[in-house]
Formats: structure tokens, C-alpha cells, sequence
């Protein structure tokens, strides 16, 4: 559900550095149709799909011999009509698999362990949470792959456990591909994240904005939050899918010193801004003309971060254009102020 960019970005990353022959090649939900791109790769290229829920549901005879699952949350019941359909579609990755491929899976959650039941391949674990040694896991803060140190944890260049998690799933591809521990830890200390994902902006007279545009759902907002030390200011709001965000209220005390909510939503994030105790919640009209709101409410030292916790249908037709609107206004608050 969530990572899924980050992860093929950098899979794509390290099965490129340093390569002698051939090329990864980054396609499907990230952008380029896969359709397209399998008709110029040549054999010694490799393609890095990323697949959605809508995409899996059309397959017929596509079979990864590498198939990853970062997480499942729920996601797209409007459409799919129930979480169990959702996973389903999910699953349909490893729908042709045989022995001789691989299926990455997240490990620290019971549900997504017995899913890797449904695939005939060889099954490569990943654990944020040290619940696997079978393939890459974090221990004291170091990174392992059976066994091997790979890097620290604090050496990845983008913030938040949940790249923690992204970084450990391109890990375990990375090495059943045969890439260098060198190469694959050179890839996460300088790889800065993707567009609105997390993305940082600027720092500008000692605040630092950063761009989630791509938090669709309360999980990724979550996420977010929890990837920063330092108070944030919270810019979020979208379509109303039918959901109360009470969820968020933990996260929202720990992290949130103020919030600028925006789009349908608006009231019931204020609602779960007070159950937090936030004090200073304010209406804007969209997430762009949030920015200045979002500035006035900041001091020295916080982050300023849009992670929505909902589409973007709302007001604007894809979180990308929510996220460049975000960016053009950060650029322009600091363009006034000098």
C-alpha cells in the first residue's frame, strides 16, 4: 500500500550502481508504462515495476521473478468494495510464480507472513522489528542481510522508519541480484527521496519543509510524523472517503504542535487535532494557500510538512499537482521574504 515509489526508485538505484551491462529500467505505476518498456529492454536489462492494486487486477500471465510486498493497509474500498477484495487484487503478484523466483515480504506483521503462503517461491523475509535473521533485518541499529553488515540505520539519507522499511525490501532484491554491500549502502546515503514523498523543499530562516503530497491515507501520514524528532506543523486535509481520523490523534500528540487542515475533511481533522490537544488549528482554503498559515504558526528549529491523510480529488486532480502547488508556494514564501 505504502513505499512502493521509494522502493522501486531505489531498487532501480542500486541494481544500477556500478553496473557493467545493461540498464534497470523503473516502469509501470511509477510513470512509464511497462507495456512500452518491455518492447526496448534488451536481455542483459532488468525492469522495476511497480504494480497497483488496478493493475494486478488485469494481469494474465505476467510473472515476477522477484515480487515484493512492502505493506498492506487499507487503501481503495471505494473502488475494490471490501479490504479482503483489496488484498486479493494485491496478491495476484505472485499469481504465476514458480520455485525457482523470489517473494520479498515484510515480516513484522502477521497477516502479511501468511499471505506469503499463497506464492510457490522462495520466500525472502525483511524486518524492521528483528522478528527474521533470514534475510534483511535491522539488529542495534545496524542493517543485516543474512548475516552480513550492510550499514548503519542512521546513514540513510531519508527520513522515517517507514524508509527503514522501504530501504531493507531494495536491500533484499539488491542482493538476490548480486549487487555489492558497497554499492547497495552508497545508494541510501545519498538517495534523497522521491517527489512528494517525504520529499524536503527548503529550509528557510530555520524551518524545513518537506512535501508528502503522496500521503493518500492515515497510515503514510503516520508514517511521516513519525520519521521527525522536532515539532511539526502539520498541513493536511483531502477527500472524504467516509473515514474519522481519530487513529491519528497518538501520533498527532506526539509529533503535531500545530495543524492547518484544508479540503472536505477539514472538520473532522480539526475534531481529532483537539482530541490531541492542539491548541492552534486553522482553516485554509487548500494546501497551497496553507503554506503562509502553516509559517505564521512555526518557529526556529520545526518542520513544516504537508502529509494530507487523504486523496487529492477533492480540490486538485492528482496528489502531484497538490504537492507542486505546495512547492511553488514555499518557493514563493521565500522568494517575499528575502
Amino acid at each position: 500500500t505504502n513505499g512502493k515509489t521509494t522502493t522501486t526508485t531505489m531498487i532501480a538505484l542500486m541494481l544500477n550502481q556500478n553496473r557493467e551491462e545493461g540498464k534497470a529500467y523503473t516502469c509501470g505505476n511509477i510513470g512509464i508504462s511497462a507495456a512500452k518498456v518491455a518492447q526496448e529492454v534488451g536481455e542483459k536489462d532488468v525492469m522495476v515495476t511497480e504494480l497497483s492494486s488496478f493493475q494486478l487486477m488485469g494481469i494474465e500471465k505476467l510473472r515476477p521473478h522477484i515480487a515484493v510486498l512492502t505493506n498492506i493497509y487499507e487503501a481503495h474500498t471505494d473502488y475494490h468494495g471490501s479490504r479482503e477484495n483489496y488484498v486479493k487484487a494485491k496478491m495476484r503478484i505472485v499469481k504465476n510464480q514458480k520455485e525457482d523466483d523470489y517473494f520479498v515480504v515484510n515480516w513484522d506483521s502477521e497477516e502479511w507472513r501468511n499471505l506469503s503462503k499463497l506464492t510457490k517461491a522462495k520466500i525472502v523475509p525483511f524486518s524492521r522489528q528483528d522478528t527474521t535473521e533470514e534475510g534483511a533485518y535491522v539488529k542495534n541499529g545496524v542493517i543485516f542481510f543474512r548475516g552480513e553488515e550492510i550499514m548503519h540505520v542512521d546513514e540513510i539519507k531519508v527520513p522515517g522508519s517507514h524508509n527503514v522499511e522501504n530501504a531493507l525490501a531494495a536491500i533484499s532484491v539488491a542482493k538476490i541480484e548480486g549487487q555489492s554491500n558497497e554499492n547497495i549502502a552508497e545508494v541510501l546515503r545519498t538517495f534523497s527521496g522521491v517527489r512528494h514523498r517525504t520529499q524536503y523543499v527548503a529550509t528557510f530562516n530555520g524551518r524545513k519543509f518537506y512535501n508528502d503530497s503522496k500521503a493518500t491515507n492515515m497510515e503514510a501520514t503516520e508514517k511521516a510524523l513519525s520519521g521527525f524528532e522536532n515539532p511539526v506543523v502539520l498541513l493536511c486535509g483531502g477527500l472524504d472517503r467516509g473515514f474519522t481520523f481519530e487513529r491519528l490523534v497518538p501520533y498527532l500528540k506526539k509529533h503535531v504542535k500545530a495543524m492547518v487542515v484544508f479540503g472536505q475533511t477539514a472538520d473532522l481533522l480539526e475534531e481529532a487535532g483537539k482530541l490531541a490537544g492542539i491548541g492552534r488549528i486553522k482553516h485554509a482554503k487548500d494546501s497551497s494557500a496553507a503554506v503562509s498559515a502553516a509559517y505564521e504558526m512555526s518557529s526556529e528549529g520545526d518542520i513544516v510538512l504537508l502529509s494530507p491523510a487523504c486523496a487529492s480529488w477533492d480540490q486538485w486532480p492528482t496528489f502531484e499537482a497538490r504537492g507542486d502547488a505546495y512547492i511553488e508556494e514555499v518557493e514563493k514564501l521565500t522568494r517575499e521574504e528575502k
